[in-house]
C-alpha cells in the first residue's frame, strides 16, 4: 500500500503563496500550528500548485519524480509558471531519498493515492500521446507498483485532475464531489469506474441554488489525523464540514477560507505538498 495522507506529517507551502493567497495563507498556517503540524516553505518555485509539480512520496523513502509541463501552461504568457523541481529549495532531504523517475507529462494533481491503487483521468494519455495507451499506463504502473484506475476526462476541466473529483478517505472508500449537480452523465461514469473498485459515498448540499464552486470541498488537505476543509462564505461550506466528518470520524475535520485559491481554480490539497519526514 502506497504511503496514504494518514501517516503524513510536514505540509510544505510554495513561497508564492504569503504573496498571492495572503488571507488563506494566515489561516492556513495557524490551523496547522494549533494541531502540532509541521510546516516549511518551497523556495524558488513558480506559482502555488505545488502539488502538481512536487514528487509523489509512495513509501517512507522512495519519491516518483515526472516530467512538469502541462498543455495549459504552453502560452509564451504562461511558461513562466512551469516550476522545475530540480530547483526547488529546502528539500534538500531528498537528495538522500531513494528516487523513481517515471518519463511521462504528469501532474501530480491527477495521482490520487488510495491504498493499493492510485486514481488518474485519462487526461495523461492526452498529454503524452506519442506513447500507446497501453505503454502509458505499463509505465505508470511499474513507477507506483500498484493497479491504475482511470476516470473520464471531463474536458471542460482543463487540467484535468483526479484531486478535483475525488479523495481516498481510508479502508477501501473514496468520497466523491457533488459532480451530478455539475454533470450528471459525468457523474455516472465516475461512479461507475469506481464502484469496480471501492464503496463510493457522495458529497451533496441541500441548498436552493448550486454554487459553481463547490466542487471545491473535496480539495481538501490531510495531513495525519488532520483535514482542513476550504470553505467559500455559501451555504454548502457547513454541510461540506459535517459529512466530511462523518466519512472520517477518525479525523478532526475544521474548516479554512479558501476563496483566494478556488477563485484561481485549485484548492487546498492543490496548493499543499504533504508528506511524512
Amino acid at each position: 500500500m502506497m504511503l496514504p495522507d494518514s501517516l503524513t506529517n510536514t505540509v510544505f507551502l510554495s513561497d508564492w503563496l504569503p504573496e498571492v493567497c495572503p488571507t488563506l495563507y494566515q489561516c492556513l498556517t495557524k490551523a496547522l500550528t494549533d494541531n502540532a503540524v509541521a510546516y516549511r516553505i518551497l523556495d524558488n518555485t513558480n506559482d502555488i500548485w505545488c502539488r502538481d509539480f512536487m514528487p509523489i512520496q509512495i513509501d517512507e523513502k522512495r519519491f516518483v519524480f515526472y516530467t512538469y509541463n502541462p498543455d495549459y501552461l504552453q502560452a509564451r504568457h504562461k511558461r513562466r509558471y512551469i516550476t522545475d523541481v530540480k530547483k526547488v529549495q529546502n528539500v534538500d532531504f531528498l537528495r538522500q531519498a531513494q528516487t523513481v523517475n517515471l518519463d511521462l507529462v504528469l501532474d501530480g494533481g491527477n495521482v490520487v493515492k488510495c491504498g493499493h491503487k492510485v486514481v488518474m483521468t485519462e487526461k495523461v494519455f492526452v498529454e503524452n500521446n506519442n506513447l500507446s495507451r497501453n505503454e502509458v499506463q505499463r509505465l505508470i504502473e511499474e513507477a507506483f507498483q500498484c493497479d491504475i484506475v482511470f476516470l473520464p476526462w471531463d474536458k471542460k476541466e482543463k487540467c484535468g485532475h483526479s484531486d478535483g473529483i475525488i479523495h481516498y478517505i481510508g479502508d477501501g472508500k473514496i468520497l466523491l464531489t457533488n459532480y451530478g449537480d455539475l454533470s450528471p452523465y459525468f457523474y455516472r461514469r465516475f461512479r461507475n469506474a469506481l464502484e469496480h473498485h471501492f464503496e463510493v459515498v457522495s458529497l451533496k448540499y441541500n441548498v436552493k441554488r448550486f454554487h459553481s464552486r463547490s466542487w471545491s470541498y473535496i480539495n481538501f488537505l490531510q495531513v495525519g489525523c488532520l483535514v482542513l476543509v476550504p470553505q467559500l462564505c455559501i451555504p454548502e461550506d457547513e454541510q461540506a464540514l459535517q459529512q466530511i466528518a462523518e466519512a472520517m470520524p477518525q479525523c478532526k475535520v475544521a474548516g479554512v477560507p479558501a476563496l483566494e485559491a478556488v477563485r484561481k481554480g485549485g484548492a487546498l490539497n492543490c496548493i499543499s505538498w504533504n508528506i511524512k519526514l
